[in-house]
C-alpha cells in the first residue's frame, strides 16, 4: 500500500512538473508573437554634404529634395535623381552665420519641414521646435513656377500658439515644448510630433490644417485646437528613442526617432542609434490612441546600430507589396549632413 502511495504521489507531481512546462512554453510563444518584428531597414548608400549643416527637416516634391538645417538660414535644394546641391533658398538674413552654422543660443531651430495647402497651392513650411524664445519662428516658402524665378518666403511667429502649448499639462509634464517633425495627411490634417526630452511623453499632436494656416497668417489671436496622441517608443541600451521626423505616404505614417543620451531639449548628447516606424494613418483614433505600431533599429551591413542622427525621412516610391523605397536626412553634429538611401520592408 505504501509502495502504491508514493507512485501515486509520484504520477500527480510528474503531471504537475509537465503541465507546467507545457504552460511555460505556451506563455513564451505568446509573448514572442506578441514582440515580432518583421519590419527591416536596409542602407542602400550614404551620401554626405560638408557644406549643409545640421540637417533637421526633409522634404520631396517631384524632382527636388528640399534640406532644412536647424542652425542655417538657408533651404537647401537637392537634385532627387543625382543627390547633388542644386541650390539654395534664403529663409532669413542672419549676421551669425560666418561660421557656417548659427551658435546655438541664437538659432532658429527649424526641425519641421513639410508640404501644407494655402489659398489651394502647395507651400513648404518649416517650422522652429519652440524648445526656447528664439525658436518660435515659422516660414513658408512659395515655390517658383519657372527655373528662372524666385522663391516667395514670409516669416510668421508662433509665439503665442507655442506658449499656450507650452503651459498645456496634458502635453508637458515639466518639460519643454520640443516640436521634431511635421506631416500633413490626405484629409488635410496637420501632424506635429513633439520629441520628449525629460518626463513628457513622446506625441502626435493632430491640427486641423486651414485652421492652423488662418491663425499662421491672418488671425494669431486665434488658437487653434489639437488633439494629442501619446507614444510609447522602443529603447536601445536603456534609453528611449524619441521622435524626430514624420513623413506621409498613401495610408501610412513613417516617422523617425533618434535615441540620444541627453534628458535636455537643448543640448546635444551621444546619438546612441535610430529608429523607422510606421503606422496607418486611419488608426489613429483620438479616443483610444494609434495602433499598429511597427518599428526597426536602421544598422549597417554589419548588423551594429547606425549611429547618425536620424532626424527626418521621406518615400520615394513602392517598390513592391509591403517594400518601400526612401531616404534619411541624419545630423552629425559637427557640422556636416549624411544623406541615407534606404529600402524599408514592411
Amino acid at each position: 500500500m505504501r509502495y502504491l502511495r508514493w507512485l501515486g504521489l509520484f504520477c500527480v507531481c510528474t503531471h504537475i512538473l509537465l503541465s507546467c512546462e507545457q504552460a511555460q512554453k505556451q506563455n513564451t510563444a505568446k509573448s514572442a508573437r506578441m514582440v515580432t518584428n518583421t519590419m527591416q531597414i536596409t542602407i542602400l548608400n550614404k551620401i554626405l554634404y560638408q557644406n549643409i549643416p545640421s540637417a533637421s527637416g526633409l522634404e520631396i516634391l517631384e524632382n527636388k529634395i528640399y534640406v532644412v538645417g536647424d542652425d542655417s538660414p538657408f533651404l537647401y535644394v537637392l537634385d532627387a535623381n543625382t543627390f547633388k546641391l542644386i541650390n539654395k533658398i534664403e529663409l532669413f538674413r542672419s549676421t551669425d552665420f560666418s561660421s557656417g552654422r548659427i551658435p546655438k543660443a541664437l538659432k532658429p531651430d527649424l526641425e519641421c519641414l513639410t508640404t501644407i495647402n494655402i489659398a489651394g497651392e502647395p507651400y513648404l513650411i518649416a517650422f522652429g521646435s519652440g524648445s526656447a524664445p528664439t525658436r518660435t519662428k515659422c516660414y513658408t516658402i512659395k515655390l517658383p513656377a519657372t527655373t528662372n524665378a524666385t522663391s516667395e518666403v514670409k516669416e510668421y511667429s508662433l509665439k503665442k500658439l507655442y506658449a499656450a502649448m507650452q503651459q498645456d499639462t496634458a502635453l508637458l509634464t515639466g518639460d519643454l515644448l520640443n516640436l521634431e517633425a511635421a506631416a500633413v495627411t490626405s484629409d488635410n490634417k496637420l501632424i506635429l510630433l513633439q520629441r520628449s526630452a525629460n518626463t513628457g511623453p513622446n506625441a502626435l499632436l493632430l491640427f486641423d490644417s486651414p485652421e492652423f494656416i488662418q491663425h499662421l497668417t491672418s488671425q494669431p489671436e486665434q488658437l487653434p485646437a489639437y488633439t494629442i496622441i501619446p507614444f510609447d517608443l522602443p529603447e536601445l541600451a536603456g534609453s528611449k528613442a524619441r521622435f524626430s521626423g514624420a513623413y506621409t505616404f498613401e495610408d501610412k505614417l513613417f516617422f523617425t526617432a533618434s535615441v540620444e543620451n541627453t534628458t535636455d531639449a537643448i543640448q546635444d548628447g551621444e546619438v546612441m542609434g535610430s529608429f523607422i516606424g510606421w503606422l496607418n494613418i486611419s488608426e489613429i483614433n483620438t479616443n483610444n490612441g494609434a495602433k499598429a505600431l511597427q518599428t526597426a533599429l536602421i544598422t549597417n551591413k554589419n548588423g551594429q546600430p547606425y549611429k547618425g542622427k536620424v532626424e527626418s525621412l521621406v518615400i520615394q516610391e513602392k517598390e513592391n507589396a509591403g517594400t518601400y523605397l526612401g531616404l534619411a536626412i541624419t545630423d552629425n553634429d559637427n557640422g556636416e549632413s549624411e544623406l541615407l538611401q534606404l529600402r524599408i520592408s514592411m
